[in-house]
């Protein structure tokens, strides 16, 4: 993974409320590549990985490994059997805290 594309450690997290809080799932720091493609995927509604890739200007093996990564956290979803994938509402939840953390 490039260097620039590396999870930064001091956007790491904090996890949720012990109470029960939010959710079960921890939040994710998430890198410049996730974001680009929940971004697209928030604009464009669902899509295969390769038009993903195409549409982002990034390599179609790296969207698919952050795809199955940003699946397995919740961010997005499968929509049919077949390689479709949509944001969910926590990817733009996601998305949201992760582009206000740098937008100051």
């Amino acid at each position: 993974m490039p260097a620039s594309d590396a999870p930064n450690p001091d956007s790491e997290r904090d996890p949720p409320p012990e109470d029960g809080g939010e959710s079960d799932r921890p939040r994710v720091a998430l890198t410049r590549t996730d974001e680009r493609v929940l971004a697209y995927l928030d604009d464009a509604g669902s899509d295969y990985p390769a038009f993903v890739a195409s549409n982002t200007g990034l390599y179609v093996d790296h969207v698919e490994s952050r795809l199955d990564a940003l699946d397995a956290a919740g961010l997005v979803e499968r929509v049919t059997d077949e390689e479709v994938f949509r944001i969910t509402d926590a990817g733009r939840d996601a998305l949201r805290d992760d582009c206000a953390a740098w937008s100051d």
